[in-house]
């Protein structure tokens, strides 16, 4: 009988993970919103925890992170969290934002928010299960939102970078416009993009949308001083930055990890050449699992180090 009963209440266990993990759990933020996210339990102490880029889309769809980068760490649970106002429900859209895109997301979504969503998901599962290392894993604003949480919490373990950048997100915006525009046409943009700049830093609050995001987003991206955030981090941290990116600057990013290198010894920066911001190659073909190896043998030796201690 006590065998059965064992045998049944396992069985509840895995159903409960089951759900855990494709419905997606809920917290409350302080203003009274939910925040969902999603853990693939495996149960070995270790929680790698993955951040997405600046796209309106639920994580939950993403195959790029689920079913690839979910992979750099075996045998850890990995956790992923929904921006401001999105689930799973909201539709995927892999070539922009998802066309349900709430009016929510567009007013209080930021990287500061995010951070606050992970740091608070972080601490209540480590009080459920007591991880004994947590890895972060950011690309793009992924990668500044890894180092606000990072920067705040003596929990993690590492922290690894993917395309996020130099120092000020305004650089970047303007490295990308120079790529993007001919010489004459990007002088007047960049004339037009440092006032709005300026508009955005001296308001407290203002009525925008613009590229997708909305005024907190602008906010806190333009207020960010990544370089600042990872000097005070003290995990150690992999900062990997494609050649060909042209969202952000390879050579900017190149400059920031020089920078933290002189005054901390626990950096790592590697140059993927020939790769864009999403790791395709000139010829579009997806190189992300070089990437993946390179983490994978990166995180295999910190914990080693981290043993041997």
């Amino acid at each position: 009988m006590y065998k059965a009963l064992a045998i049944i209440m396992a069985l509840l266990l895995f159903a409960i993970q089951d759900v855990f993990a494709e419905e997606g759990e809920r917290l409350t933020r302080a203003d009274g919103s939910e925040i969902t996210f999603y853990l693939d339990q495996k149960g070995s102490g270790h929680l790698l925890v993955l951040m997405q880029g600046s796209d309106c889309n639920s994580v939950a769809h993403s195959k790029v992170i689920n079913d690839r980068f979910a992979t750099v760490i075996d045998d850890a649970d990995v956790l992923t969290v929904e921006k401001y106002g999105l689930t799973r429900s909201v539709s995927w859209n892999g070539s922009g934002d998802s066309p349900e895109c709430p009016a929510s997301y567009y007013e209080h979504d930021s990287s500061r928010q995010r951070a606050d969503d992970y740091l608070q998901v972080m601490s209540w599962l480590d009080d459920q299960f007591h991880y004994d290392r947590i890895t972060l894993l950011g690309g793009s604003e992924g990668a500044l939102v890894a180092a606000m949480v990072a920067s705040r919490s003596d929990a993690v373990s590492a922290v690894v970078s993917l395309n996020g950048g130099g120092r000020f997100f305004v650089d970047d915006v303007l490295h990308s416009m120079a790529l993007e525009l001919p010489p004459e046409a990007f002088e007047e943009a960049k004339q037009g993009f440092l006032a709005f700049v300026d508009s955005v830093e001296a308001a407290e609050n203002m009525d925008l949308l613009m590229s997708g995001h909305g005024f907190r987003w602008w906010k806190s991206m333009l207020d960010a001083d990544q370089t600042a955030l990872l000097m005070s981090v003290r995990a150690p941290l992999f900062i990997i930055q494609s050649s060909l990116d042209k969202s952000v600057s390879s050579k900017l990013a190149y400059d920031q990890a020089q920078t933290l290198k002189k005054k901390k010894n626990n950096v790592d920066f590697q140059v993927f050449k020939e790769l864009d911001h999403k790791f395709h190659d000139a010829s579009g073909k997806d190189r992300s699992h070089l990437i993946i190896s390179s983490i994978k043998d990166w995180v295999g030796r910190q914990r080693r180090t981290s043993e041997a201690l």
